[in-house]
C-alpha cells in the first residue's frame, strides 16, 4: 500500500491510501476522483498522469516515449505504486489546435483535418488522443503523412450513442479549438522494412492508419509487394475505395483487396469472407514479412495468431486494436458512488495479479510458434474428451486457441495483447475439483513434452498455469462481476456496443452502436440476427465432477 497525493486544482491536494495490488486509476476512482480513461489495458494512453514525487514502476512507462518517461509521465491503469507518490493531471501534454476542415467520406465516416501544433512530430499510422472541453477523451489514428501533409487527418466513424464520435461529426465546427495529445503507437512504417513484403489488414476505420502506412512506404520507394485487405459488412463500408484504387493504379507493387463478411456473393470484385482469414489463406508463408493489423480488437487477436502460425516473427507484427469501453460500463462509471468502488477494487485486484514475465520460456516456445502448435494439439484433445468437452459448449476451438495464445503471450512477455476476461471471471460458473484440474494439467504436460519443449521449461510452464488454480478450482459457482455488479448465472441482458466485435454465433461483424444481447453467464455476444434463435439454446451451467 502507498500514500498518494493527487493535485486537483489551485495547488489543492487529495490524500489517498492505495490498497494492496490496486493501480492508481482504481485508487482515484474509488475516492470519487474522475480522470479520463478508456481501455484499461495500457493501449490508448488516455489515463496518462504525471508523478512529481515518488518512484514509478517500469511497467507503467513501458509503452511511453523516452521523453515522457523522463518527465515523470505514467499510465495510471498500469501503475501499482511501489512507494508514496505525488500525482498531477497531464495538462502540459495537450495542445489546443484549430479544426481546419470536415468532410463526410461516407454515410458513416467523417474526415477531420486539424492544424498541427508547432514542432509536432509523428509517424504515419500512429494515434493521437483528442479531448473536448468537458474532459471526454478518445483515441484516433492518423491517416496523414508528415512528409506530404501539413494537416493532421483523422477518420471518425458514427456510432449510435457514441459520446465523442457523434459530437465530433455533428457539433464540432470548422474553426473550433480542440485539445490533442502528442502522437503515440507503433503501427507505423520503418525504412528498415523497405526490402520486406508488407501485409496490412484492417476493418472499418482501421484502414485509416493503414492508409498512412501505405503512403509512407510508397513515399520511401518500398521495393517489395504491399497487400492491403479491408474488411466490412458490405461494400458501402469501403469509404477509401477511390483513393486506394488510385494508389493501386499508380504503383505496380501495391494491391488493394475488399472483403465483405455478410454477403457470400459480393459485387464489384470484392472477396467474400473476413479480411484476416482471406489474407492468410492467400499468403500462406509470411516469414520475413511485416504484418499490420488495425480495427476490431477481436480481428486483431485472431490476425495476430494467424500471422504467427504462418511464420511472422513477433517483432514483425504491428497492431492498432480499437479497444474502447462499452456503454454498459460507461454508464456504471458515470453513475458510480465512491463506496461502490470497493467491489470493483476487489475484482481488479484479481486482474492485476499475474506471474512475472518469463522471456526464457517465451524463447523456448519459439516466440509463439511452438506455443501455437502445443495449444492446437491440446484443445484438439480437450474437445474430444468426455470429462472436459462440455465446459466449452458453444465456443469454437479456433477462437479458444486464439484467446489462450494471446493470454499466455501477455503473461510471458508483458505485452498488452490480451483483452478478454481473466481466469476468475471466465471460469466463474464452472465447478472444477482439484482432481479435474490435475487431469487437465496432465494433458497439457503431455502436449508440451510431445512437441519437444525442454523439461525445465515444461515445469516453468506448468508453474505458470498453476498460478491460476485458486481462481478456477471451487466447490460452487460464483457470480460473474462486471463493473462491480454481480451478474446472475443464467439469462440474457441487452447492451449497445461502444466498440465493434464479432457475433459469437454466426461470426458476422457487429458494428459499434448496434444493440445485441449477451448471455450473463458465458459473456457471449449474439447479433440481432441470431438473438431469437439463441434465446433457447444456451447450455446449462456445468456442475463438474
Amino acid at each position: 500500500m502507498a500514500h498518494l497525493k493527487y493535485k486537483i486544482s489551485n495547488n489543492q491536494n487529495r490524500d489517498i491510501q492505495s490498497r494492496e495490488a490496486e493501480n492508481v486509476l482504481d485508487a482515484l476512482l474509488r475516492q470519487g476522483i474522475s480522470i479520463p480513461f478508456s481501455c484499461r489495458s495500457g493501449v490508448c494512453h488516455v489515463c496518462i498522469q504525471q508523478c512529481t514525487h515518488g518512484d514509478i514502476p517500469p511497467v507503467a512507462q513501458k509503452s511511453l516515449s523516452v521523453d515522457l518517461a523522463k518527465d515523470g509521465y505514467f499510465l495510471a491503469c498500469q501503475c501499482v505504486p511501489i512507494s508514496d507518490m505525488n500525482i498531477a493531471p497531464p495538462s502540459a501534454l495537450f495542445h489546443t489546435v484549430l479544426v481546419h476542415s470536415k468532410e463526410m467520406l461516407s454515410a458513416y465516416v467523417c474526415k477531420i483535418r486539424i492544424e498541427p501544433p508547432n514542432n509536432f512530430v509523428y509517424k504515419a499510422g500512429q494515434f493521437i488522443n483528442v479531448r473536448r472541453q468537458d474532459g471526454v477523451t478518445r483515441s484516433y489514428s492518423l491517416a496523414s503523412l508528415p512528409a506530404e501533409d501539413y494537416f493532421l487527418e483523422i477518420h471518425v466513424q458514427r456510432q449510435d450513442g457514441g459520446i465523442m464520435s457523434n459530437w465530433l461529426i455533428d457539433e464540432l465546427q470548422v474553426g473550433d479549438g480542440i485539445d490533442i495529445q502528442d502522437a503515440d503507437g507503433n503501427c507505423c512504417y520503418e525504412e528498415s522494412a523497405r526490402n520486406h513484403p508488407l501485409l496490412l489488414i484492417g476493418t472499418g476505420t482501421g484502414v485509416a492508419p493503414l492508409l498512412g502506412v501505405v503512403r509512407d512506404a510508397l513515399y520511401n520507394k518500398h521495393q517489395q509487394d504491399i497487400h492491403l485487405y479491408h474488411g466490412g459488412r458490405g461494400t458501402d463500408r469501403f469509404y477509401l475505395r477511390e483513393q486506394l484504387r488510385q494508389l493501386e493504379q499508380a504503383h505496380s507493387n501495391f494491391h488493394y483487396h475488399e472483403c465483405v463478411s455478410s454477403n457470400p456473393t459480393p459485387p464489384d470484385n470484392a472477396c467474400a469472407g473476413r479480411a484476416h482469414e482471406i489474407a492468410f489463406a492467400r499468403h500462406q508463408d509470411v516469414r520475413n514479412w511485416q504484418v499490420y493489423l488495425a480495427g476490431l480488437a477481436k480481428m486483431v487477436d485472431s490476425g495476430t495468431l494467424l500471422a504467427a502460425k504462418h511464420g511472422a516473427a513477433p517483432h514483425d507484427i504491428y497492431s492498432d486494436a480499437f479497444t474502447l469501453r462499452d456503454l454498459r460500463n460507461s454508464v456504471s462509471e458515470r453513475n458510480r458512488k465512491p463506496e461502490a468502488n470497493q467491489a470493483i477494487a476487489a475484482e481488479d485486484d484479481e486482474k492485476s495479479k499475474y506471474p512475472p514475465p518469463d522471456p526464457e520460456l517465451w524463447a523456448a516456445l519459439q516466440e509463439g510458434k511452438l506455443l501455437s502448435v502445443v495449444l492446437t494439439d491440446f484443445y484438439t484433445i480437450v474437445y474430444a474428451d468426455e470429462k472436459l468437452s462440455s465446459f466449452f459448449s458453444g465456443v469454437t476451438k479456433q477462437r479458444l486457441i486464439e484467446k489462450q495464445y494471446l493470454f499466455v503471450r501477455q503473461i510471458l512477455t508483458g505485452e498488452k495483447v490480451y483483452f478478454g476476461d481473466r481466469p476468475r471471471n471466465s471460469h466463474h460458473w464452472m465447478v472444477i475439483s482439484d482432481e479435474l484440474f490435475d487431469y487437465r494439467e496432465t494433458i497439457m504436460l503431455n502436449c508440451l513434452r510431445r512437441h519437444g519443449v525442454p523439461e525445465p521449461m515444461v515445469q516453468r510452464f506448468m508453474q505458470m498455469e498453476g498460478f491460476y488454480r485458486r481462481d478456477i478450482v471451487k466447490a460452487a459457482p460464483f457470480a460473474r462481476t462486471v463493473g462491480g455488479i454481480e451478474k446472475p448465472f443464467e439469462g440474457f441482458d441487452e447492451i449497445i456496443m461502444d466498440v465493434g466485435t464479432l457475433c459469437d454465433s454466426c461470426e458476422r461483424e457487429v458494428a459499434a452502436g448496434e444493440k445485441v444481447i449477451y448471455h450473463v453467464r458465458l459473456g457471449k455476444i449474439y447479433c440481432s440476427d441470431c438473438s431469437a434463435q439463441h434465446n433457447h439454446e444456451i447450455p446449462p451451467a456445468h456442475t463438474g465432477i
